[in-house]
């Protein structure tokens, strides 16, 4: 007995020196955070705020505010390749270009309404953008170039060998997005702010994607049309950071990720035409859910003034911006001249990129 309670003694004594050490371990965590709880307290402004709040602050306000853009943007996507030319031979691509459309240069939209919460220096932001495009390209080979109708099926009788196609495509776009955040601009620095935010996300995104293809030799005709509509729903959230330059200019950059979950609604619709007799080859309705990430990145110069004894605020702002929209493109391509139902679709992201120029008021 004796010999064992000498054995279990120094197993105790190691285990009680062991639980203090956690203990006081924990105490000097404890002391630790304490400190800094109270460091940060000290440094707290008139507004009585750890970080001060760095929204714009009219007074005597509704701390309502609103804001438009106007967007000069273009669109492009992935695997949107129409046809392959080559020079000299139908049965060989010794000498081939790969003809694609993009989307032009265009205006669109933003605007929105904000309200400066009054707890803590929040704000809650609904924003409503509206981007419209489109892109088209022909194509009329010499004698000596010939056609790989690409965006008809494998399997059509009317493909074969290349020949010489007369081509025409054409591609349109629709974007409508909403956002619904919360943010808090806060100060870091005398010249520095960040925003944080995070909030809701919805997209509606439409796509036609068309092709004729019309034989100089003997007119026959195919033409394949494509149709997309994706509409989605999901989270988003991001940062937004001003690095101020004094006497109210300051440049701005921004990023914003989202991931939205929602369904594609695609149809296909192929049709020939020989000695002017049209005959549908290929009607196609796909429909399935999925969840698509989406990337915003915005750069630019911004201007912010207070005028009539702070009563009313005006920004205004110049800025470049991209957009990627990943895995937009599920047009499928019908890639087997034997089995017909075979496909391959997620030919790419679509992206949109350009200028922005912005206006907001405070009041």
């Amino acid at each position: 007995m004796q010999r064992n309670l000498s054995k279990m003694l120094p197993i105790a004594a190691t285990s009680l020196v062991a639980l203090t050490s956690i203990v006081n371990a924990d105490d000097a965590q404890t002391r630790n955070l304490e400190n800094r709880v109270t460091a940060l307290e000290q440094r707290k402004g008139a507004s009585g705020m750890i970080n001060p709040q760095g929204r714009p602050q009219v007074k005597d306000g509704a701390d309502l505010f609103v804001f438009g853009d106007l967007i000069y943007w273009n669109a492009h996507e992935n695997g949107l390749n129409y046809a392959v030319e080559n020079d000299d031979s139908s049965t060989n691509i010794a000498d081939a270009e790969v003809k694609n459309i993009h989307g032009k240069w265009n205006f669109g939209f933003r605007a929105g309404v904000g309200y400066n919460l009054p707890h803590d220096g929040w704000d809650v932001r609904l924003t409503w953008l509206r981007f419209t495009d489109n892109g088209g390209k022909k194509t009329n080979p010499d004698e000596d170039d010939f056609i790989y109708p690409i965006m008809a099926s494998a399997s059509n009788p009317l493909v074969g060998d290349a020949a010489q196609y007369k081509t025409r495509s054409r591609w349109n776009l629709s974007l409508n997005q909403l956002d619904l955040d919360m943010g808090r601009e806060f100060f870091v620095s005398k010249w520095l702010t960040l925003r944080p935010h995070f909030g809701l996300r919805s997209d509606w995104i439409h796509q036609k994607w068309k092709g004729e293809y019309e034989n100089k030799a003997n007119d026959d005709e195919i033409e394949v049309r494509f149709k997309d509509h994706w509409w989605a729903i999901g989270l988003e959230g991001g940062l937004d950071t001003q690095w101020g330059l004094g006497n109210g200019w300051s440049i701005f950059g921004n990023l914003t990720a989202a991931i939205l979950y929602g369904f594609h609604d695609l149809d296909v619709d192929e049709e020939n035409e020989v000695n002017e007799v049209e005959t549908e080859f290929a009607d196609l309705d796909q429909t399935y859910r999925i969840s698509h990430p989406i990337l915003d990145l915005q750069m630019g110069l911004r201007w912010d003034n207070m005028f009539d004894g702070d009563r009313f605020h005006l920004g205004l702002q110049v800025g470049w911006e991209h957009h990627i929209y990943f895995s937009q493109n599920q047009f499928p391509k019908f890639y087997d001249d034997t089995s017909a139902g075979m496909f391959v679709s997620n030919q790419g992201d679509l992206t949109l990129q350009g200028w922005t120029f912005s206006a907001r008021f405070d009041f």
